[in-house]
């Protein structure tokens, strides 16, 4: 959730980048994986407690690697330049601030960047999701499973364009995976599986019959996939 990791991907050419949404105190929206910024800054605390000029002093690449050291939090309107200057990248953003605001702020933007054609909206919360379509019927949504979102009620898979199935987690065994993809395609949904860093998991998306692969390398994914052909 970087500019310079989104400018790795798109000079491998990738396709589409994924990248997570959370407000500052101040209620600018700006891209960070987690709600905390303990894990991937020089600082701890909540994305919220901090104004972007607090959040643009911390080092955000330190923790990765030396070489990135000095890098800062994107702001969503960086990353959104970014993706303009690209006639056809596709953006999966995820609301991670589960909050309505987060939601209008960032359509908005996506708005004014004229990228609606080219996004979907995805939260691990339902009431997002549905929210999200009752106020912006022409914008695309991707949910997860049922099991895996909050507030899940079954009318939210009438929302979903696409459909997060991840092959990683605990309780992903072969068998679980092809069900959700046969529900998915059964319901008109997309199964966009999720996070396939090895050769083998890519190689196991395909092969469960997959809409969208989206993973940690995309290298990996690019290159196995030239080889299937």
């Amino acid at each position: 959730n970087t500019l310079v990791s989104f400018e790795a991907a798109i000079n491998l050419g990738v396709d589409l980048i994924e990248f997570d949404v959370n407000i500052t105190k101040d209620g600018i929206p700006v891209v960070i994986h987690d709600n905390d910024i303990s894990r991937t800054s020089d600082h701890k605390g909540l994305t919220r407690d901090y104004t972007l000029e607090e959040l643009k002093s911390f080092d955000f690449g330190i923790h990765f690697d030396k070489r990135f050291q000095g890098t800062q939090i994107p702001t969503l309107r960086e990353v959104l330049t970014l993706a303009a200057k690209s006639d056809t990248l596709l953006l999966n953003v995820e609301i991670k601030d589960m909050t309505c605001e987060a939601v209008d702020k960032t359509i908005a933007m996506i708005q004014e960047f004229n990228l609606t054609e080219r996004c979907v909206i995805a939260c691990f919360d339902a009431k997002i999701i549905r929210y999200t379509k009752k106020a912006y019927p022409y914008i695309r949504t991707q949910g997860f499973p049922g099991r895996y979102m909050k507030n899940f009620t079954e009318e939210t898979y009438d929302c979903m364009f696409g459909m997060g199935i991840p092959i990683c987690w605990e309780d992903c065994s072969d068998e679980t995976i092809k069900q959700d993809v046969s529900f998915a395609k059964s319901r008109g949904i997309l199964a966009w599986l999720f996070c396939a860093d090895t050769e083998e998991g890519v190689r196991r998306c395909v092969d469960y019959g997959c809409d969208n692969i989206t993973g940690n390398n995309p290298e990996i994914a690019l290159n196995t996939l030239r080889k299937i052909g």
